[in-house]
């Protein structure tokens, strides 16, 4: 293996002495690229080194010596000297229009030190050259010197010492130039030194002045930066670390020293520095890491680059706050909101306590109007998701196309219509939360199977997607239909239902907790403000009705008391269904069966029937009025079943569906077949 020669750079001075201080600061500073020799002016005769640059300590050697013969095409140059700038403070110190002397070895040295002070701009001061030999005709009683206290006169009462004079910075620049060492690194070494000393040149003063104040902009700035930053030259060594970078890897820049020798003995795998990558994913530290690699080009030339790091895990996080934070998915109830005093629900509600605390799914079953939702809702809120998204879906509200695309997402250009960039799934939108799944029971065999796959391997696949995106999600699903039923009759799959029924719930409707109907009452009286002191005057009608509605339906009917009553509440100003409750109860013993349970040829002959009594006597029969219609002959129906019947119906010709308020009619068709 070649190791390249470093170059070879002679310092001729007066004496060894000075040879000697001016190698010792320079090694100090580029010691580790350059080999410097000191060599004393009347030993150079004696040098057959092959040097690749000579510095001279002071034009004023070859005034007394006969100039050293030197190689051709050496490059030569002279040293120009300066002070340290606590040395400097002190000579500004002395007060304006003070006469001193300046104490060294000899005359030339001594006029050339206050040559250097003038220079810098002591110009507030006389100077007055004093060496060893010297013949003044007046005793000054304060003296300069650099490093020659015991020269100075006995009569001098005040000694301002202003040490060795050092190398400028403008010397420095140029003997790196010459080498081909100017760098990053030993710019960040010059600018460092230039900070200690008084520079002779006011332009490359300014300049470096420029360039440190850049580079604490540049490292301030980069230090408000939360990913770790790291900057290299064109070998590859480190000039620079944020705050972030050195509290990750727990160095400097200085000790860094290469930037993929600090990759690597992290661990990590990447390519080159040499080669610019993007989003490189790697692992350092036992964490998941995405690095960036970017080139700094000069002239066609990479002359260094940048190397971020981002942590994968605040990348997610982040991401999290992006998807969750402008869209609102919040739970909006607790537990405090289930108002009851049923020793049966209350049973119920610590049961949901207990499976808020675990990260199991949850399948909700009971009526219409029971309260799944707020069940879903508050078991969120009290478990270890809290503080991410809670996306609640009502899967019979939307077609199954529709569906679809809501729940998963999809790519851009997956369909006409689709919005451009693609849009992500509630199920994305749910991740680190819980997805709340309504009417379970409605979506189609083919959701049930993209359903099932998302549960199993826990990754979403968008519609005109190729990529699967991993999630994190909780189910808490509902239905008010028995899904056991559906998976004996082939219409749910099996394997799906015991997915979703790892945890069940089943909520009790309200005519099984009767205890619960006066109280609620009075709950949703006193929440809208309304005295509830009339309530027992209520309460036969309200325990003797069936509430197919359940809770929905009690807090509807208390919303209406309220607002219409005006707290004056009586048997007379109740809604007419309840007026009405006591008769048609006692007159159908225990009313209210589920029309769904009905076999399907029998159900529709009822509805057929009930669409041509309204029709007769000139009453309303759209969705809501056939529900309504049904309760009172003592069957329970959702809307959504009965929109589901109706659309059975008039796909088979029975019916017809007019707009507005007109509802449905029988055909022809319908009326032969509901005579037959």
């Amino acid at each position: 293996m070649n190791i390249p020669r470093r170059p070879r750079v002679a310092i001729i001075a007066g004496s060894r002495e000075t040879a000697g201080e001016i190698v010792a600061q320079l090694n100090g500073l580029f010691g580790q690229w350059i080999d410097f020799s000191g060599i004393p002016i009347k030993d150079w005769g004696d040098q057959d080194i092959d040097f690749d640059m000579v510095l001279i300590s002071t034009h004023t050697i070859f005034l007394r010596n006969t100039p050293p013969w030197i190689k051709p095409g050496t490059v030569i140059l002279v040293i120009r000297r300066t002070l340290t700038l606590g040395s400097w403070e002190n000579v500004m110190a002395i007060p304006t229009g003070t006469r001193l002397l300046l104490v060294n070895d000899e005359k030339d040295s001594a006029e050339e030190a206050i040559a250097l002070l003038y220079e810098l701009g002591a110009r507030h001061i006389e100077c007055v050259a004093y060496y060893p030999g010297a013949d003044l005709s007046e005793q000054l009683p304060i003296a300069i010197t650099p490093g020659e206290s015991h020269l100075v006169p006995d009569y001098v009462n005040q000694i301002v010492d202003i040490g060795d004079r050092v190398v400028d910075v403008g010397t420095m620049v140029d003997m790196l130039t010459q080498l081909n060492l100017l760098n990053g690194t030993t710019r960040n070494i010059l600018a460092r030194y230039a900070e200690s000393i008084v520079s002779r040149s006011q332009g490359l003063e300014l300049t470096m002045k420029g360039l440190i104040h850049a580079k604490k902009m540049l490292q301030q700035t980069l230090n408000m930066v939360q990913d770790v930053v790291i900057g290299y030259d064109q070998h590859g060594s480190i000039t620079l670390l944020n705050q972030e970078a050195k509290a990750f890897f727990s160095c400097t820049a200085e000790e860094a020293q290469d930037v993929m020798r600090l990759l690597k003995q992290e661990g990590a795998e990447c390519p080159s520095f040499e080669e610019e990558w993007k989003d490189v994913l790697t692992q350092i530290k036992k964490q998941k890491v995405i690095l960036n690699n970017q080139h700094i080009v000069t002239n066609g030339r990479m002359t260094g680059g940048v190397l971020t790091l981002k942590v994968a895990k605040r990348v997610e996080e982040l991401e999290l706050k992006l998807r969750f934070q402008p869209k609102g998915h919040v739970a909006k109830f607790g537990f405090h909101e289930l108002v009851t005093v049923s020793e049966k629900m209350k049973q119920i509600v610590q049961r949901a306590k207990k499976m808020a605390s675990t990260d199991l799914n949850v399948l909700i079953l009971g009526e219409s109007g029971t309260g799944k939702e707020l069940f879903a809702h508050a078991i969120h809120q009290s478990s270890k998701r809290a503080n991410y998204p809670f996306v609640a879906v009502n899967c019979s509200a939307l077609p199954d196309n529709l569906l679809e695309s809501e729940l998963f997402g999809y790519e851009d250009g997956a369909f006409t219509g689709a919005k451009k960039g693609g849009k992500p799934g509630l199920f994305e939108e749910a991740h680190k939360g819980t997805i709340f799944l309504d009417e379970i029971g409605d979506i189609s065999p083919s959701l049930q199977s993209r359903l099932l796959r998302v549960i199993q391997q826990k990754e979403v696949l968008k519609v005109g997607g190729t990529r699967l995106f991993p999630i994190d999600v909780r189910i808490i699903a509902a239905t008010n239909r028995d899904l056991s039923k559906l998976v004996a009759e082939g219409k749910f799959r099996d394997d799906l239902y015991y997915r979703l029924r790892v945890l069940q719930l089943d909520i009790p409707p309200l005519r099984e907790r009767p205890e619960d109907i006066p109280y609620l009452a009075t709950w949703f009286l006193e929440r809208r403000g309304a005295h509830p002191g009339h309530v027992h005057q209520l309460k036969d009608a309200l325990m003797r009705y069936p509430w197919p509605g359940n809770v929905r339906e009690l807090e509807n009917t208390m919303e209406y008391i309220a607002f219409m009553n005006e707290g004056c509440e009586t048997l007379e100003d109740i809604p007419l269904f309840l007026q009405g409750s006591a008769d048609t109860v006692s007159n159908r013993g225990t009313p209210h069966l589920d029309l769904q349970e009905l076999p399907g040829e029998k159900r529709e002959l009822l509805i057929l029937q009930m669409i041509h009594q309204g029709r007769v006597s000139g009453q309303n029969t759209g969705r809501r009025a056939l529900v309504r219609r049904a309760r009172e002959s003592g069957y329970v129906i959702t809307e959504n079943d009965m929109r589901k019947t109706l659309d059975q119906l008039r796909e088979a010709g029975l019916i017809e569906v007019t707009p507005g308020r007109a509802g449905c009619k029988l055909t022809s068709k319908g009326s032969a077949y509901l005579q037959g």
